[in-house]
């Protein structure tokens, strides 16, 4: 982590030296998880009885082995690519609510909740979700140049203890160390604590699990799955047998095998196995059980599904999982980062941070949408051009002629016959125009 000075941080945290940790996120394996899930279980059952200048609340090793899962997992950073990218970009806004309980978005504040820095907020939120907690560094300046926050960190978790409220200067030691809860740094430091091991505790043992099953894929495909050269020889002593596997065994790099005359030599090779196979479905599994933990849907993250019905299903199920993280974000914003922004005089009393009601969907749906709109409202043909990027000109309305409204029965205003003749009429519609219903007396 680097190290803190006064142009770059408020008061003197960190000024010193910069923070301490001990990174260790290779070679992981089960025992070692359970053994932190232990260690976690044995804290929480005395953190009543633990008094200050006591660690009981050292994560480092388990932050270790979430991030190992994470960095050598490439399907889970797809499935977190994902998910952020439903929760960032243009789909907030610092709002204020009317007196009829309508959000009005101020485009003024609303530019300070823009740009990569603010957007380390919102990830550092979700992460808490994850990891189980997330310190948040804010520092009380706009960038003159872009009006937008000027610099937001995401202090290292192996030196933070969140239960404890501190953070420690070196891993594993209690002093030198600083209290969350002083005046000094409450204005500056945000812990997003979830309170339990994060999502990350659920896919850890799945991901383990699967780089034991690959490698031992990996050696199997070997071993068994290469071809294999096989030589016949007339020789019966082993000295000249020896010799030929020997030839047999160089011939792959020097690309020459030289044999006796009534030697002969063959390539056989094997299919997959149902062990191989095996190996493939579990993998599978474990990308697919990820993918349904933190996205609620595995259909979202690339599978496929056979029936229309049971696509609408997860892409509903997938639309409320990504709704309860915005909602998750909203209260965090409103509750602990606002009053921090407001505090500093960045953003005024009466806004709070809002996601937009702005329903997502795909191209298609949003086609037909537009499609419906169009026919029953007259849309500003800004908005046409903002979403799709099209320029329209005045929107055409098309009235109903005194018939039915079949297709073609309508008129500009200007008499120029594009109404309907009622023999084209009675030929596609199958009666007259103008008919009486015998049952109700109703044209």
């Amino acid at each position: 982590m680097r190290k803190r000075t006064e142009n770059n941080s408020n008061g003197n945290f960190f000024t010193d030296e910069a923070l301490i940790a001990h990174f260790n996120i290779v070679k992981k394996t089960i025992t070692e998880y359970t053994d932190e899930l232990t260690r976690r279980c044995r804290y929480k059952s005395v953190v009543s009885q633990v008094e200050d200048g006591t660690i009981m609340d050292d994560r480092s090793r388990l932050i270790d082995l979430y991030e190992g899962c994470y960095i050598q997992n490439a399907h889970l950073q797809g499935t977190i690519l994902t998910l952020f990218s439903q929760l960032v970009g243009k789909r907030y806004m610092f709002a204020r609510e009317d007196k009829d309980g309508k959000w009005i978005r101020d485009p003024k504040q609303s530019k300070i909740c823009q740009g990569s820095q603010f957007e380390k907020i919102i990830k550092g939120i979700i992460e808490a979700e994850l990891y189980g907690y997330t310190l948040l560094e804010i520092m009380p300046e706009l960038d003159s140049n872009t009006g937008l926050l000027k610099e937001v960190n995401s202090i290292e978790r192996r030196n933070i203890l969140p239960d404890q409220r501190r953070v420690i200067q070196r891993w594993g030691q209690w002093s030198p160390g600083w209290d969350l809860d002083a005046e000094q740094y409450k204005h500056n430091y945000i812990l997003v604590n979830t309170g339990g091991f994060g999502i990350f505790a659920a896919t850890t043992p799945n991901i383990l699990a699967q780089k034991y099953t690959i490698s031992n894929w990996v050696n199997f495909s070997h071993t068994y799955g290469q071809p294999i050269i096989h030589g016949k020889t007339e020789a019966e002593d082993n000295e000249s047998r020896q010799r030929l596997a020997r030839k047999i065994g160089s011939a792959a790099q020097n690309k020459v095998l030289v044999t006796g005359k009534g030697d002969e030599i063959d390539i056989k090779a094997f299919a997959a196995s149902n062990s191989e196979k095996i190996y493939h479905t579990l993998a599978e599994f474990t990308n697919k059980e990820n993918d349904s933990l933190i996205l609620g849907s595995e259909s979202m993250a690339g599978a496929t599904q056979a029936y229309v019905g049971s696509t609408k299903a997860h892409e509903n199920i997938y639309r409320a999982r990504v709704n309860s993280y915005r909602t998750r974000i909203e209260n965090v914003m409103n509750e602990q980062v606002v009053p921090v922004l407001r505090y500093w005089g960045l953003i005024t009393d009466d806004v709070y941070f809002k996601y937009m009601n702005k329903v997502e969907m795909s191209d298609e749906n949003k086609i037909k949408l537009y499609d419906m709109l169009t026919d029953k409202y007259e849309v500003d043909p800004e908005e046409i051009d903002k979403e799709w990027g099209v320029v329209v000109g005045t929107q055409r309305n098309f009235e109903s002629g005194n018939g039915g409204g079949g297709v073609g029965d309508w008129d500009d205003g200007d008499g120029d016959g594009h109404r309907m003749s009622d023999e084209e009429y009675y030929k596609r519609y199958g009666h007259h125009r103008n008919r009486v219903n015998f049952l109700s007396g109703v044209h």
